[in-house]
């Protein structure tokens, strides 16, 4: 007995040590945990490189190309356009920089000057299958669509799986009142380009349209999975939501766009429309008040603010907005009309008059109704029942 409890003691002393053998052996082989890397940083770190290269060798073309397309990525389009310029100044025949030039001025809503560039590019032999789609996109947004067309085929027989030529297709169709064939060239798009965020936005504004509301939250849904900081998905989640008569959730979904792009005002402005169609005047004029800042003439913002301040007292405030309307357009009928109620109401109060009133009716003449005389009940015989006299 004495035997066996030694040998328990033994190997369990033999394995007590092993295993911590075994665990301070694994203290110097653990990898600390990497931080996550995104792509943002990626590029981030790849302009600095880029910078330094362009600082140490500033004839070097390549380079700012390079870092145009990376400033193109993150949206920071004036220092991408800067980088393409200088490139084609230090190189002005080479075809794929005319053609990041084009993708560049397409993204500033230049498609003018974005078109010019892409022709020029195609002359100087840049033919590829992302030019082509490029000139198709190009040609539609001027309305050519029958050269946007051929560009977009000409694509598709290059590279047949490319999605963003079934989406620009689609883009000539609905253009063209085809609604059915716009929803099936979007789908298709996506289902070569899952993650293609143009296309979510257009079937969600489409089916939104349509009235079937479900669907374009289904769409949006799946969007959101792909993008889920993309101020303009949550900005036409809210309006399915709004158009649904769903106005807190769009609320929620127009503040979700306010934050993660301050100057989507669109935004800012279907939300003050919101407070103020439900009464909530204070809660709408913050909204309006940021729409103007960036940009004094957002339609009727001004307008809908001055209201806002006249129904919460602020008559002096309104009486300001509706004079600088009136400066805009002195036949401004609406404009007119607020100014004569803020001014009644200075003086009168909000009570008089009833401005719900289509027309003013206190200078009418005024009738007295004749007096109705009395009935004489005595000469009246009760009714009574047949056969009783």
């Amino acid at each position: 007995m004495e035997k066996r409890l030694q040998i328990i003691f033994i190997i369990t002393a033999c394995l007590y040590f092993f295993s911590s053998c075994i665990t301070e052996s694994k203290k110097g082989l653990l990898i600390p945990t990497v931080p996550e890397v995104n792509e943002i940083t990626r590029r981030k770190a790849a302009i600095a490189f880029l910078t330094d290269a362009i600082d140490a060798s500033p004839n070097s073309s390549e380079n700012y190309y390079k870092r145009a397309i990376l400033y193109l990525e993150n949206e920071k389009v004036g220092e991408a356009l800067e980088d393409i310029n200088n490139a084609i100044n230090i190189k002005p025949n080479v075809g794929s920089y005319f053609q990041a030039k084009a993708q560049i001025l397409r993204d500033s809503q230049q498609p003018q000057f974005a078109l010019e560039a892409a022709s020029k590019a195609e002359v100087l032999n840049a033919e590829s299958p992302e030019l082509y789609t490029l000139l198709g996109d190009l040609y539609q947004q001027l309305g050519q669509y029958d050269k946007s067309k051929s560009y977009l085929r000409k694509a598709l027989q290059i590279s047949p799986n490319n999605g963003e030529t079934y989406f620009f297709q689609g883009e000539i169709a609905a253009k063209l009142a085809d609604t059915t064939t716009a929803l099936a060239l979007y789908q298709q798009a996506l289902g070569l380009k899952p993650s293609f965020l143009p296309a979510y936005l257009k079937l969600i504004q489409v089916h939104t349209n349509l009235k079937q509301y479900e669907l374009a939250l289904l769409y949006s849904r799946e969007a959101i999975k792909y993008h889920p900081k993309s101020a303009s998905l949550y900005f036409q989640r809210g309006n399915t939501y709004q158009r649904a008569w769903k106005m807190d959730s769009a609320v929620m979904c127009y503040n979700r766009a306010i934050a993660l792009d301050t100057n989507l005002i669109q935004a800012s402005f279907s939300t003050g429309i919101i407070y103020f169609k439900t009464r909530a005047y204070r809660l709408a004029l913050p909204f309006f008040l940021r729409t103007l800042k960036h940009n004094p003439k957002y339609p009727d913002a001004k307008f809908f603010m001055a209201q806002c301040l006249e129904y919460t007292g602020e008559y002096l405030k309104a009486e300001e907005l509706y004079n600088q309307i009136l400066a805009e357009n002195n036949q401004d009928y609406k404009a007119l009309g607020g100014i004569a109620r803020v001014q009644r109401k200075e003086i009168y109060g909000d009570y008089i008059p009833n401005e719900e009133l289509k027309y003013d009716t206190t200078s009418f003449p005024k009738f007295e109704m004749p007096k109705r005389s009395a009935i004489d009940t005595t000469s009246l015989r009760p009714m009574l029942p047949k056969g009783i006299n």
